[in-house]
């Protein structure tokens, strides 16, 4: 058998070799560098893949096909995922995406993010580079090389009686607090808060209150207002409690606003409770934040050892609903009732995550086994003691 004569490269004026191959030019530093990449190549256009299709051009195209039911929130959440991901990869060959390039997506997008986030986030790039694998684009798919970070914890909470009673009696005449007092007693999400209008929502004579839209992010610091809800039962119905009645009567229009009167951004959203917790930390330590501990009978208490530490709100949006189910749950309401009024598809998030056991519903329900348990436990000594005199 001849034997086979080995290749050898030109080098070039530059210093670099150059394998050509097609028409294409494959440049290294060495002729083995020169070789590998006209090889690569080679096993690309073996894999249908020498028209490079870049990493952006597949991943809209896959997102259409893959999820073509998603309801508008949850292709929104989709695309915010998939723009994290392109931010810096869209025009990359998507045979050229590395591991390391998606664990620095990763380490750049979603550092503080929580790990539900980042699992939701990991789970669409392994999808979408699956399906690459399936179609031939790649060999191996890069996301399932990776392990991404550990997130935060979820962080939602049922408030404390103490911050029950500040909602209550704290800040009435801010923008925010009719938005607080309607998620806090009649459970609903902030992004339904947003987009609740009092006067096509709440029926105060037959006292209930009525879901019928939501704001749905569009990404661009703008929310787009949709009858189409986070589930099938997100539009539900649900009595008007008298906290609820009190901060809503008389008031028309969007239940939280801009300054202007206008419907809320993003931005202006967050802009919104940040100055409510400003607001309410100023009433409750009786001074604001910027004088606390400067004036001078301040200085005077700082001095003697007896100035208040201060006190802060901590309260955020999403635990004034998780506040109402445990408040409902604390108080007897039923299970299905209660995934009705939260407009939950069943009752595995409530148990999962809403369904809290405050003190007061243990303390409740020690007693119910107590007295049950006593009773049992009398009803036992007294037919022992009859059965006693029987046999006397």
């Amino acid at each position: 058998m001849p034997r086979v004569k080995k290749q050898h490269l030109k080098r070039r004026k530059d210093g670099r070799f150059v394998a050509v191959y097609h028409g294409f030019q494959f440049y290294g530093q060495t002729e083995e560098e020169a070789f590998a990449l006209r090889e690569d190549y080679k096993r690309k256009e073996k894999l249908n893949l020498a028209g490079y299709i870049t990493l952006g051009e597949y991943a809209y195209k896959w997102l259409k096909i893959a999820h073509p039911t998603a309801s508008v929130a949850t292709m929104t959440g989709l695309k915010i995922h998939l723009n994290h991901l392109l931010k810096s990869l869209e025009n990359s060959f998507i045979s050229d995406v590395k591991p390391l390039q998606i664990k620095q997506v990763f380490s750049d997008e979603y550092k503080n993010a929580s790990n539900s986030y980042i699992k939701s986030a990991y789970q669409l790039y392994c999808a979408l580079f699956d399906s690459a694998v399936a179609d031939g684009y790649i060999t191996q798919n890069p996301a399932r090389q990776i392990k991404p970070h550990r997130g935060t914890e979820g962080g939602h909470r049922a408030i404390t009686e103490q911050e029950r009673e500040w909602i209550l009696t704290l800040c009435h005449d801010h923008r925010a607090y009719p938005a607080v007092i309607t998620m806090l007693y009649a459970g609903i999400r902030p992004q339904e808060a947003k987009a609740l209008d009092i006067g096509k929502a709440v029926d105060f004579k037959g006292k209930t209150l009525s879901v019928k839209q939501t704001a749905h992010y569009t990404g661009s610091n703008s929310y787009e207002l949709t009858t189409e809800g986070k589930t099938a039962k997100a539009n539900r119905t649900i009595p008007l409690f008298p906290p609820v009645e009190d901060a809503l009567k008389g008031r028309k229009g969007l239940l939280i606003t801009s300054e202007t009167g206008k419907q809320v951004t993003p931005t202006i959203w967050k802009k919104t409770f940040l100055s409510y917790k400003h607001q309410m930390e100023e009433q409750i330590n009786g001074i604001s934040a910027r004088w606390y501990g400067r004036t001078k009978e301040q200085r005077e208490l700082k001095k003697k050892g007896a100035l208040h530490p201060w006190v802060e709100f901590t309260v955020v949006p999403y635990d004034l609903r998780h506040s109402f189910c445990t408040m409902c749950r604390d108080n007897g309401v039923e299970l299905h009732t209660c995934i009705e009024w939260m407009g939950h598809k069943d009752a595995t998030m409530i148990m999962r995550i809403y369904d809290e056991v405050s003190t007061d519903r243990s303390k409740i329900e020690a007693e119910k086994l107590n007295k049950n348990l006593f009773h049992i436990q009398s009803d036992s000594q007294q037919n022992e003691t009859k059965q006693e005199t029987i046999d006397t």
